[in-house]
């Protein structure tokens, strides 16, 4: 299996699906295809779970889900944001038969998930968070209960990618030496490159059978292609069709 090549194909068929559409969020959906690759072709096992709770990136996740299951990549491009069809940014329990729950407030995804690892023990549920989610309060109550409870079966993956719409993160609400303040609620922690396929297997291989798991993801939005590495307009802007073409190229050279 080429994991390279497989997060390629996706990161194609996302910028297909958001220049076609002339919508937005391709930076978020950008960020999270290694480790939605990663999950999907190697980890992911009946009755596993996974919520994207940085649903802005949503494109990415149906994206990864079509080279998994071989749907017809032409029809997602065509339909994905469109009028009277049903693959929306913002996913509701109705689009698809494999969502369990309609997308809702960032934060509060992962207090959902932790029940979920409660009454899934013999199955893993994986839960990615944007780092500006942590700024939320909320979010720090369910860490100390999934301890609490010794939710071996969690896997947290944040992804730290420093921005949150306009403005740095840092520059809101700073949480310097994450990885420390985590170790000190009583996570297994690891720090890894999340565009980096090798980090990842290791980060996977690592787990704790006796606590729960937090991968802190490194990762810079849109690292693909040159012109949209770390600028937040295409947080929100659709490519031009130059741009477009460039960005194709650049992805799969």
């Amino acid at each position: 299996m080429n994991l390279q090549q497989s997060a390629k194909n996706i990161r194609t068929t996302i910028l297909k699906m958001i220049y076609n559409s002339k919508s937005s969020h391709i930076w978020s959906a950008f960020s999270v295809v290694d480790i939605l690759t990663y999950i999907y072709f190697t980890q992911f096992k009946n009755w596993d779970k996974l919520i994207l709770s940085k649903w802005h990136a949503w494109s990415a996740l149906y994206a990864t889900l079509a080279e998994l299951w071989n749907i017809d990549k032409e029809k997602l491009i065509n339909t994905y944001c469109t009028n009277w069809q049903k693959l929306w940014w913002h996913v509701t329990l109705w689009s698809v038969p494999w969502v369990d729950v309609t997308a809702w407030a960032l934060w509060h995804w992962l207090s959902m998930w932790i029940w979920m690892a409660l009454s899934l023990k013999k199955n893993r549920v994986y839960v990615i968070l944007w780092d500006w989610e942590i700024n939320e309060w909320s979010i720090w109550e369910w860490f100390l209960f999934a301890q609490q409870k010794k939710l071996n079966n969690l896997v947290v993956v944040i992804d730290k990618n420093g921005q949150q719409a306009m403005w740095p993160t840092k520059d809101i609400i700073d949480i310097p030496n994450l990885d420390k303040v985590m170790i000190n609620l009583w996570w297994h922690v690891q720090v890894i490159d999340w565009n980096n396929f090798d980090d990842i297997e290791r980060a996977f291989n690592n787990l704790s059978e006796n606590q729960s798991n937090l991968i802190i993801a490194d990762t810079i939005k849109w690292k693909w292609v040159d012109f949209m590495e770390d600028n937040v307009v295409f947080h929100y802007k659709t490519p031009t069709e130059e741009q477009y073409n460039d960005a194709l190229l650049q992805i799969n050279k």
